[in-house]
Parts: structure tokens; C-alpha cells; sequence
């Protein structure tokens, strides 16, 4: 024995030299090998007889190996030999699997749950994949040492809730550091849940994953896994992170608007439901109802962007109030001032008043009105990018500083456009109003008091509530009952939402045939039931899916049955029908439906007909006795009972059949009223309540509300009647005055305006006193009092955009109406017997096949360019509805007459008339007229367009004086030109002109050798010449038509006297000598008279040619 252990001895002690001598390589090589430690995790203990495979990217490449550690944890394998490398990457450990139920927590310093890597666990073993992760390497003499420290611990099976707790997407998780499980059989596994392989004893973090079309985030969860953890509802844990952080991000934007002034009860209250809601979808989860917690929670996210977008249309509606309140300030301001000085030498005393008035109210509003602080408050946060504590006094005034300034700022420059009539109209209302003060005072006060009480009493307001829109008597039975709609369909998720509440004793519902479906992008789909029996052809019929066990317990539905009711079950394909159906019991029948599709395009597209299954009947029933079955709210159960077929629910599993309806019966302590309200809310469907003999019909929704307004009528049409009265009698005051104008020339409209001008400064005055009114009491007394049995109501959002709707409504709106009919005699007067409407018959001139309408516009030569692009401005920016922009042509020639055509439409485009424009030239002045076709000229639209363009053209007086800049120049006289150096001078700019497009020409034959930018600045300088030289032609040759007309003059007077002197000559009265001598110089003068007037042809003839092609 003693021998044995001795050649033992000797075969190890050769071997580990053999060992030894392969380490020290061949030919300078290095041997490499790689040294791997398991020990557990936390007490550091090693893990002996584990097998672990792994693989690694190593100096040799990559390379898999399985090993088995010994007694102290630890393998050493010989890996193979490399070249002794310069510079090597450190190896990198890309997958690692461990036996015996072992989880992988650290390798070397790194962390498994701080790497990114897929596991799996199968059986026993734990794989690791994918993974990146350097460990250590130490290159000596002769060796490369690879050492791999793994830590671990014992893992268990637990299971994860997986799926996103809002939108439902399965498996959106990562779980560090854990293994999903992978099961060989196929094991019935709850849809919601995964199965993760764990650490025992160890801290797990269970990260969202988000996909591409992900709309939440949630953040991570960090759970310890002990011996009693099998279990991890994530799905609660997420639900909770998210809508907690909804509820305060919403409770904190209700907090800052509460803590700005507004009153936000009902926006309170709903934020309580939706609390609620979210603690119901949480026990749900808890519960582990994964159907309807998701369900709740989708509602809950759903209501939760509903109320945060309410609460941002209320910023908004606040910023718009400010707006229009800084606006209505500063009128307030504006007009007060001009009232109190309406001299002109004391401007400046009124725009300091102006400003000051501006200023005090624009602070007072903005420190006391919940709108202007909010609006103000808000401005100074997108200015600084930063969140502003509520009330913060130096941003509000900032605020209120910004809005402002932008306001005056925004008045002047509009005020720099206004026309000069409005001042004149103003100044002479303001000084109407001081005529007879006694009688504005009065009408100033009614006014005020009636804007005042406006304020207080009507309250404009936008509600958000579940409110009960009709009544009916009903049934004994407390319940509820909502149905579906075109707009939201119910689903098994909201059925099973329902049936979780604690509320719910019993539910039940039905199923119908979708008679509309809506497809995003492809249009809708609309369904029509039938039946087929035997070979006949198929008949519509109202296909009904019931709950057997709930028909026979409420309504004893058996007794009305004739056959086999037992067999109604759900689930089964069994029938029920009417007994006018010829079918015989336990025969077969066909149901399915017709169903079309309706294009985006409005197309009805037939898709023919699809059957939904093979039925048995099983009995049949009486149509009459079902009329007498009523629902809980005492309506009919069921409609068209002629046609109806009656299956059990579940018996079609189809698209084209949906709940239509979900019948719930409240258990006992619960009120009906109060559950509908919150169903209401959180399905956002009608829903009908039955308590107490009572059915309710309630909904939630978003209305517009003005309450006290119809009691209020009677006061605004006596305050418009006191301004018929008032204004009636200033006309009969400035009757004689109005009467002296017209005859002098004053426009009709004008004087309308300046009436009405004066109707509206009452109702501005009035408006402005009973606005400032009303709000100073509301500050004085802030609480609802009573007045008179009435209580004053004030909007909850202080003088919000409503507040000012309502004062210039009643102050403003009806002083108008009650000025308007004087208004309209004042202008009637102007009139002096005229049509309001000119008629422009007989003003139209025929000319052939055209009727010409003459513009009262006149304009000399020298203008004819300003005149022609002035026209062509006002067409182009004429409506494309009545002017076909794309038809207009245009022509100028040299002598300054121009023409300009276009189509012009009539009757929505049904009738279009070509127009023509021209400018022709009367000796030294531009007529403008309009010709269109003689076949219209009883057409009423031509005429209006006519008033049109003439009201237009005869604007272009003042276009053309901010288009021209006058210089006055002191010169001594020039000295006169005679004809003939008019004309040399003429021929001279002729020839300029003509050398110029000359070589506008040969510039344009050369544009292809040329670049862009060359060729576009030497045309631009030529074409730029052509046109001062028309300019310099058309002023040179004023004068010179009448020079022309006397020059044919002294022909003919020149002809007449050598005709004469040829007469005396031949009747013998002068000698041929004498006729000689008189006629010679006669007709020398003819032939240079004859040349002059050919001189001056050609110039005519070279100006009327058009420009373009001169």
C-alpha cells in the first residue's frame, strides 16, 4: 500500500513539472490562462462544484470554455499561447451561464444591474448574455493571467406584473439583475405577468423600458427579494409613481390659480373625482384585476390631460382677458381725457392725463383682478424660462409694465393710421355731450346703472360638471344603465370596471350589431343585420346578444319562451325567435351582416355580406309580450320587436357585434344618482340613474352658461328705447344744422359717421363709469350679498373676457341699436331726396359692341406711371373671388395712356365679365374709363363692381401725394424755348431713348454668355434710362398738340390765301409777276409748316407706341 502512494506521489510531482515547462512557451511565446473565483455575494464565501460556462474575447480570439470550480471556488484552465502583444485590450466577458440555480451579481468591480446584457434561466440554469464587460488581465515574463471574479447568490422564481399599467403594452420592463424564465411545456400563464429567475436576499431594480410609440414614462422601482417574495405587482407600483405625479402637478396648478384670486370649486371637486379614480385603479391593481385597473387607469390619464388642458385654457382665457381689459383701459383713459380737454392748444395736458388715467387703472386692475395678475405673472415666466411663486407683487407689476407699454404702444401705431374724420367725428360728439350737460348726466347714469347690473347679475361663465339634463318616472329598481355611442364604444374593459366597484350588486348587458364603425383614414362602416333560413333569401333582423342568468331573474324570461330555455346558455349558438318566423324548433339558421363602407370621399362602397355563424333555434316567443318588458328607467327593453332575434351574450365572437348597452344594480347604501355622476365623469357617456321611482339622465359636459340674462331684457330695451328718445331729439336739434351741410356738399356717410359717433360716446362714457362701478363695489364688498331678494353673482375669474363682453353688450351693443334709426334719418336728411345707391344707368356710354363708364379721375401726363401702378396695385389686391389675378394685363405707351384688362367675377364665380381699364390721353391730361361688353349692361353685378373700382380709383389723390415729395426751389425764370428747339431737344431724348434699347437689345443677345448677376445690373441701369427719358419726353412735349393744332391752322389759312391770289390770276385781277412774287413765299411757308407738323406726327406716332416693344 505504503508503495502505491509513493508512485502516486511521483506521477504528480512529473506532471505538475511537465505543467511547468509548457508555461514557459516555445520560441518566446506567451502561454495564456485564465483564473475564475465564484464566491457568494455578501459573506464571500466560495461556491465549490458549480458549473460555469463562459465565453470571452481573449488575445487568442474568442473563446468558450465550461468549468467546475473546486473546494475554494476557484478553476485555473490553460487557455493556450500568443505572441507577446504590445499593446492588448483587456479581455472582455460576453456571456456567462451558472448551474444550480445561481443568479450572477458582480463580476470584478462591476455591478450586473450597471451593464447592459439579456439573461434567461431554464431548468437550473442561469444565462447571461450579450454582455460587455472588461475584466482584468496581468502580463508577466513568460504568462498572461486572465482573472474573472464572479459573485453570486441563490435565485428563485417569482412573478412580475410586466405590462404598462396605462396603456397595456405587454413585457415593457427591465429587471437587474435577474433572468427572464423560459419554459420548456407550455404552462398557462396570466397575460399580464412574466416570470423572472431573482436574487434571494438581494435588491432588484425594475426599470421601464420605452418603445417607440410609448406615451408615459415611469420611474424605476428598487425592491429587496427575500425568502417570502414571490410576487412583484410593478404594474401598481408604475400606476402609483404616474398618478401620483399627475395628481400633484395638477393639484399644484389649481393651488398657484386658487392662491391668484380664482374661484376653482367645480375645477376642485373634479380633481377630487379624479383622485378618486385613481385610488380605485390602484386597488384594482392590487387585486390584481388587471383588466379593469387598466381600464380605470386609461380613464384616469384621459381625464387627467382633460382637466390639466382646462386648466391651461383658464391661463389662456386669462391672458385674453388682460389683453382685452388693457385694451378696454386704455378707451377708458383715451376718452376721459379728451373729454375733460377738448381744446387743441391743450394737448398735452390730455396726453398726460392719458397716461396717468392709464397707468392708475392698469395698476389697480392689475393688483386686485385674479385675470390681469395671472396674465401678468404669466408673461414674466416666458420672459425668465422660470416657475413664479402666486401673488408675487414685483412680477405682477412687471408683468403689468410689459402688457402695458404693448398696449399703448400697439394703440399709437394705429392711431397713425386713423382717417382724419374720426377726430373731426370726436371732437364734435364730445362737444355734443357738454352742450347740454343735464341730459348726459341723465343718460350717463341709466347707462351706468344698467352696465353696473349687467355686471353683478349676469354671470357668463364656462362649466365643467356632471349635470342632469332630463327626468322621467321610472322603476323601483336602483341602477344604473349606460349606453354606447357613436363617438365611444363601451368594451369588456369598461363592463369589467364596472363589476369591480364596490358599488356594484349585479350587472348585466347586451350586445348588438355596430350599425357605424369609424376607420381612421379610410372613412366608416356602416352594418345592417340579417337572417337566412333555409334557402330563402336573407331579411333584416335586430340581432340581440342578452344575459340569460340576469332575463331570468328580473324579468322571469322563461314563462315567455315556447321550447327548450334550458339550452340558452351563455356562450352557446342557440337562437331565440319570434313566432311569425317559419322555422321549426331545433332547425338551423344563418345570421350575419350587410355592410358597407363610406369613403373619406363621401363614396358608398357595398362589401357585401358576411356571415357571423350557424345558429339552432331553440325556441320561440310572443314579439307582443315583450313590449310590456321594461328596463330599470321604465323604458322598453327591447325595439323592433318584430324583427328581433334574441342569442345569448357571448355568442358571436365577431368585430361587427359590441356591447351596446350595461345594466348595473347598485348594492344597498349606495345612491344611484351619486355612482352615475362618477361613471359619467369617467367614461365620458350619458348615463341614466333610476332611484326612487325617478329616472335622471346624467352627463358630463362642457357648456357655456349665462345666468339672469333673460330677466335682464326688459332693463336693456328700456335703456335702448332712452337712447332712441335721447338721440332722437339731437337730431331734431341739428336738424337745420345737418340740413346746411348737405346743401354745402357734406358726404352722406359722413354724416352717419359723426352720428353715430356721438350715439356711441354716450354708451362708451356710460359703459366705462358702470364697469368701474360695478368693480369697485365688488371690491368693497368681495362676498355675495343680497340686493333686494336677488344675490349678486360674480364670475370666478374676476373681470375675466365674459365680464367685459357683458358691459360692452349692454352699454355699448344696445346704445347702438337704440342710436342707429336716428342715425339712419340724420344720413336720410344728407340724402336731400338722392339714392342711398347711385345708379350708374345712365352714366354708362355705348360704343359699339361696349358700354364705357367714365372715372371721375383726372390727372396730368407726368403722373400717368403713378396713375397705371396704382391701378394695378388696387387689382391685385382686390378679392381672387372677384378679380382673376391671374387674367390681368397691362400696357403703358410712351405718351402716358395706358389699358388694363381683367376678368371680373360675379355670383360666386358662376358669371365672369371681361373689364378693361383706360388711360387715354386729351391733350395734356389722363381720362380714365371702364368698357366692358354691351351685353351686361343690365346686369346688376357690373354695376356694383363699377361702384367698387370707382370708390377705389378715387383714393388715388391722397396715394399719390404720400408717393410724391415736393421741393421748393428759388431760381430766376428759364429763359423760353422757341418750337424748334422743343422739338431738337425732343428728337435729342428720342434718339437717348432709342440708343438705350439699342443696347438693352444687344444685351439680351449676349445674356447666355454672361452671369446672372451682370447681365441683371446692366438691364436694370438701361431700363432705369428708358424710363427717366419718358418721364423728361412726356413733360417736353406738353403743348405741343396745340402747337400741332395751330400749325394745321396756319396751313389752311395760308392754302385759302393762295387759293385766293390764284383766283385773282386767272380772272386776269394781278399780273403773273405779282402772282409770283405773292404766291412763292406763300408756299415756301407751306412746305415748312407741312415739315414742322410731319416732325411732330412722328414724335406722336413714336410716343403711342407701347413701351415694351418701342
Amino acid at each position: 500500500m505504503m508503495r502505491r502512494h509513493i508512485i502516486l506521489a511521483l506521477l504528480l510531482i512529473i506532471a505538475f513539472f511537465l505543467t511547468c515547462q509548457g508555461a514557459k512557451g516555445v520560441d518566446g511565446n506567451l502561454s495564456v490562462w485564465l483564473m475564475l473565483h465564484v464566491r457568494e455575494y455578501g459573506s464571500d464565501m466560495p461556491i465549490s462544484n458549480i458549473t460555469v460556462s463562459i465565453t470571452m474575447s481573449t488575445v487568442l480570439g474568442t473563446v468558450e470554455k465550461t468549468l467546475t470550480t473546486n473546494e475554494t471556488g476557484k478553476v485555473s484552465i490553460y487557455l493556450g499561447e500568443s505572441t507577446k502583444p504590445g499593446t492588448s485590450a483587456s479581455p472582455r466577458l460576453t456571456r456567462l451561464s451558472l448551474s444550480d440555480n445561481y443568479t450572477l451579481i458582480r463580476v470584478n468591480n462591476i455591478f450586473l444591474e450597471d451593464v447592459t446584457f439579456t439573461a434567461r434561466y431554464i431548468k437550473g440554469k442561469t444565462e447571461y448574455m450579450n454582455m460587455q464587460i472588461n475584466v482584468d488581465q496581468k502580463i508577466s515574463d513568460n504568462k498572461i493571467l486572465i482573472d474573472v471574479k464572479c459573485w453570486v447568490l441563490k435565485g428563485r422564481v417569482i412573478a412580475i406584473s410586466s405590462s404598462d399599467p396605462v396603456t397595456g403594452e405587454a413585457s415593457v420592463i427591465s429587471v437587474k439583475p435577474a433572468a427572464r424564465v423560459t419554459f420548456e411545456e407550455n404552462i398557462l400563464k396570466e397575460r399580464y405577468e412574466r416570470y423572472y429567475f431573482v436574487p434571494q436576499g438581494y435588491e432588484i431594480i425594475i426599470s421601464f423600458t420605452p418603445t417607440i410609440g410609448s406615451r408615459y414614462q415611469y420611474s424605476p422601482l428598487r425592491i429587496f427579494v427575500d425568502n417570502n417574495t414571490s410576487f412583484i405587482n410593478w404594474m401598481y407600483y408604475a400606476a402609483e409613481s404616474y398618478g401620483n405625479g399627475e395628481i400633484k402637478s395638477i393639484g399644484e396648478e389649481i393651488e398657484w390659480l386658487s392662491f391668484m384670486g380664482l374661484s376653482l370649486s367645480r375645477e376642485t371637486a373634479e380633481y377630487g373625482a379624479l383622485k378618486n379614480l385613481l385610488e380605485r385603479s390602484l386597488s384594482l391593481y392590487r387585486e390584481k384585476e388587471y383588466d379593469a385597473a387598466l381600464n380605470g387607469m386609461n380613464m384616469f390619464a384621459a381625464r387627467a390631460n382633460d382637466l390639466r388642458g382646462w386648466l391651461s385654457n383658464i391661463k389662456s382665457i386669462a391672458i385674453i382677458s388682460a389683453a382685452c381689459l388693457s385694451l378696454f383701459v386704455y378707451g377708458m383713459s383715451s376718452l376721459l381725457s379728451s373729454f375733460i380737454f377738448d381744446e387743441v392748444e391743450k394737448s398735452k395736458a390730455r396726453l398726460a392725463t392719458k397716461i396717468l388715467l392709464f397707468s392708475l387703472l392698469m395698476i389697480l386692475f392689475s393688483l386686485t383682478n385674479p385675470s390681469s395678475k395671472i396674465a401678468h405673472t404669466m408673461i414674466i415666466e416666458y420672459a425668465i424660462n422660470t416657475a413664479v411663486r402666486a401673488n408675487d407683487f414685483s412680477a405682477i407689476l412687471t408683468g403689468t409694465f410689459v402688457i402695458g407699454s404693448l398696449t399703448y404702444s400697439f394703440m399709437t401705431l394705429i392711431s397713425i393710421r386713423r382717417i382724419s374724420m374720426v377726430d373731426l367725428a370726436l371732437q364734435m360728439g364730445i362737444r355734443g355731450l357738454k352742450r347740454r350737460p343735464f341730459r348726459t348726466i341723465l343718460t350717463l347714469a341709466t347707462i351706468a346703472i344698467i352696465v353696473s347690473s349687467s355686471i353683478l347679475f349676469i354671470n357668463i361663465s364656462i362649466e365643467r360638471e356632471t349635470r342632469v339634463k332630463g327626468s322621467w318616472p321610472g322603476t323601483e329598481t336602483s341602477g344604473i344603465i349606460v349606453e354606447s355611442s357613436s363617438k365611444y364604444e363601451l368594451s369588456t374593459y369598461d363592463l369589467k370596471w364596472l363589476h369591480k366597484n364596490e358599488w356594484c350588486m349585479n350587472i348585466s348587458y347586451m350586445e348588438s350589431v355596430r350599425q357605424q364603425e369609424y376607420i381612421e383614414g379610410s372613412g366608416g362602416i356602416f352594418r345592417v343585420g340579417y337572417i337566412q333560413i333555409g334557402s330563402s333569401a336573407p331579411s333584416t333582423a335586430n340581432i340581440l346578444c342578452v344575459n340569460p342568468t340576469f332575463m331570468e331573474r328580473h324579468y322571469n324570461f322563461s314563462k315567455y319562451v315556447i321550447g327548450f330555455w334550458n339550452y340558452f346558455s351563455e356562450g352557446e349558438k342557440v337562437a331565440l325567435l319570434p313566432k311569425n318566423y317559419e322555422v321549426a324548433i331545433d332547425d338551423y339558421i344563418i345570421l350575419g351582416v350587410s355592410e358597407g363602407l363610406i369613403t373619406l370621399a363621401g363614396e358608398v362602397q357595398d362589401l357585401g355580406f358576411r356571415s357571423l355563424g350557424l345558429f339552432r333555434v331553440i325556441g320561440k316567443f310572443d314579439p307582443l309580450q315583450l313590449l310590456n318588458l321594461k328596463r330599470i328607467d321604465n323604458r322598453t327593453l327591447f325595439e323592433d320587436v318584430a324583427n328581433i332575434i334574441l342569442l345569448p351574450i357571448g355568442a358571436i365572437n365577431d368585430t361587427a357585434v359590441g356591447i351596446s348597452e350595461i345594466t348595473v344594480i347598485t348594492a344597498p347604501g349606495f345612491d344611484p344618482v351619486n355612482v352615475a355622476k362618477e361613471v359619467a365623469y369617467s367614461l365620458g357617456l350619458p348615463v341614466i340613474a333610476n332611484r326612487d321611482g325617478l329616472a335622471l339622465l346624467i352627463v358630463w359636459s362642457l357648456e357655456i352658461s349665462a345666468a339672469s340674462f333673460i330677466p335682464f331684457i326688459v332693463p336693456l330695451l328700456v335703456a335702448g328705447l332712452m337712447i332712441y328718445v335721447t338721440m332722437a331729439s339731437v337730431y331734431e336739434e341739428k336738424k337745420r344744422e345737418l340740413f346746411t351741410l348737405a346743401t354745402l356738399g357734406l358726404d352722406p356717410r359722413n354724416t352717419f359717421f359723426t352720428f353715430i359717433i356721438e350715439t356711441l360716446l354716450y354708451g362708451f362714457f356710460g359703459t366705462f363709469i358702470g364697469f368701474l362701478g360695478s368693480y369697485l363695489l365688488t371690491l368693497i364688498t368681495p362676498s355675495p350679498m343680497p340686493v333686494i331678494g336677488v344675490s349678486l353673482k360674480t364670475s370666478s375669474m374676476g373681470l375675466s373676457i365674459f365680464t367685459i363682453f357683458v358691459a360692452l353688450f349692454t352699454g355699448v351693443v344696445m346704445v347702438f341699436l337704440g342710436g342707429y334709426i336716428p342715425s339712419v334719418r340724420a344720413q336720410g336728411l344728407s340724402l336731400m331726396g338722392r339714392a342711398k345707391t347711385r345708379d350708374l344707368t345712365g352714366e354708362l356710354i355705348s360704343e359699339e359692341n361696349n358700354m364705357l363708364f367714365i372715372l371721375p379721375v383726372r390727372e396730368i401726363v407726368q403722373n400717368s406711371e403713378l396713375l397705371y401702378t396704382y391701378i394695378k396695385e388696387i387689382l391685385n389686391e382686390m378679392s381672387s373671388s372677384i378679380i382673376d389675378h391671374h387674367s390681368i394685363k397691362s400696357e403703358i405707351r410712351g405718351d402716358g395712356s395706358f389699358n388694363l384688362s381683367f376678368i371680373v367675377f360675379s355670383s360666386g364665380q358662376r358669371v365672369s365679365m371681361p373689364c378693361e381699364i383706360r388711360g387715354e390721353r386729351d391733350r395734356d391730361i389722363i381720362v380714365l374709363s371702364i368698357v366692358f361688353p354691351k351685353m351686361y349692361r343690365d346686369y346688376e353685378g357690373i354695376r356694383r363692381i363699377l361702384r367698387d373700382l370707382e370708390a377705389k380709383i378715387i383714393g388715388f389723390p391722397t396715394w399719390r401725394d404720400m408717393q410724391l415729395k415736393m421741393k421748393i426751389v428759388r431760381e430766376a425764370p428759364k429763359k423760353q424755348k422757341t418750337i424748334d428747339e422743343t422739338i431738337d431737344e425732343i428728337r435729342s431724348v428720342i434718339e437717348q431713348i432709342k440708343d438705350s434699347i439699342k443696347k438693352i437689345r444687344i444685351l439680351d443677345a449676349q445674356k447666355g454668355k454672361l452671369s446672372e448677376e451682370i447681365y441683371n445690373e446692366f438691364r436694370q441701369k438701361y431700363s432705369s434710362i428708358i424710363d427717366e427719358k419718358f418721364k423728361i419726353l412726356r413733360s417736353m412735349t406738353i403743348g405741343l398738340e396745340q402747337y400741332s393744332s395751330q400749325i394745321q391752322d396756319e396751313i389752311k389759312k395760308t392754302n385759302l390765301e393762295i387759293e385766293r391770289i390764284t383766283i385773282a390770276y386767272n380772272l386776269g385781277e394781278i399780273s403773273e409777276e405779282e402772282f409770283i412774287k405773292t404766291c412763292s413765299p406763300l408756299q415756301n411757308k407751306i412746305a415748312v409748316l407741312r415739315n414742322k407738323l410731319k416732325e411732330i406726327e412722328e414724335i406722336f406716332e413714336f410716343l403711342k407706341k407701347p413701351m415694351g416693344i418701342i
